[in-house]
C-alpha cells in the first residue's frame, strides 16, 4: 500500500503526520520504506533517529517516482511518502500512485483555500487513474494543529464538508508532545510509555490512523481513545 501524505502550502504538519505514520506502522511489525519527496529532507533526520532500521529513499524526480514507487510497493507491506510542500510534478505522480492520500489541513481561511486546490488537483489525478482502468484513491483532510475544538475549528470543518471534502473524523491538537518528541527523536505514541502529557497526543494519533487505514493496517492499544 502506499500512502502519500500531501499539502501544496508549507507548515500544514506533512512531515510531522507522515513520520509519525510510518513509526505507527513499524511498531506493529509492518515492513515499511519511507519515500521522502520533500527537499528540506526534515522527515529523513527524524526518521533516521527515531526508526534507524527503516529503509528511507530521497526521491526527487518524477521520473524516479514512477519507477521506484511500484518496486517499493511490491517490496514492503506499506510505503509512506511525504510529499514536496507545493503542488509539481512529483506531487501528481504521488497522487496517482497513492492508494491512500491524507492531507493535513490547518484550521484557517488561507489553508482551507490552499487545501482546495489541492483537492482539485487530486480530482484531476483521479479521473485519469479511473481512465487507465485504476481504483480511486481514498483520500481524508486531516484537521491538524486544533487548539480547541472551538467555533473556528468547527466552522473549517463545515466550510469543507459543504465543498463534498472527505474529511477524518478525529483532529490532530497544538500540542507540545509533538515538538518535544522531535527533539528526543521519538513519536509520540512511544514518548507516551514515559512520559504521561503526551499520552492525548498518543491518543489521537492512534485513533486517527485507527480510522484512515484499512483495518489490517490500524489498531487500538491501551492509548487509544
Amino acid at each position: 500500500m502506499i500512502i502519500a501524505v500531501i499539502n501544496q502550502k508549507g507548515g500544514a504538519g506533512k512531515t510531522t503526520l507522515s513520520v509519525h505514520l510510518a513509526c505507527y506502522l513499524l511498531d506493529q511489525g509492518k515492513r515499511v520504506a519511507f519515500v521522502d519527496n520533500d527537499p528540506q529532507a526534515s522527515a529523513s533526520s527524524w526518521l533516521n533517529a527515531a526508526a534507524p532500521t527503516m529503509p528511507i529513499f530521497a526521491i526527487q524526480t518524477a521520473q524516479e517516482l514512477v519507477e521506484r514507487l511500484p518496486e517499493l510497493n511490491a517490496e514492503f507491506d506499506a510505503v509512506v511518502c511525504d510529499g514536496s510542500p507545493r503542488l509539481n510534478e512529483q506531487t501528481h505522480v504521488l497522487m496517482y500512485l497513492a492508494d491512500r492520500i491524507l492531507i493535513p489541513v490547518l484550521p484557517s481561511a488561507l489553508d482551507v483555500k490552499a487545501t482546495f486546490q489541492t483537492q482539485q488537483a487530486v480530482a484531476k489525478v483521479t479521473e485519469a487513474r479511473l481512465a487507465d482502468g485504476l481504483d480511486q484513491p481514498t483520500v481524508r483532510l486531516i484537521l491538524n494543529k486544533v487548539r480547541s475544538v472551538g467555533d473556528q475549528a468547527k466552522l473549517v470543518r463545515k466550510f469543507l464538508r459543504d465543498l463534498g471534502l472527505p474529511m477524518a473524523q478525529q483532529t490532530v491538537g497544538l500540542r507540545d508532545a509533538y515538538s518535544k518528541a522531535v527533539v528526543d527523536d521519538t513519536v509520540v505514541t512511544r514518548l507516551a510509555k514515559t512520559v504521561k502529557t503526551a499520552i492525548p497526543a498518543a491518543q489521537e494519533i492512534n485513533a486517527l490512523f485507527t480510522e484512515v487505514l484499512p483495518s489490517e493496517f490500524a489498531y487500538r492499544n491501551h492509548l487509544a481513545a
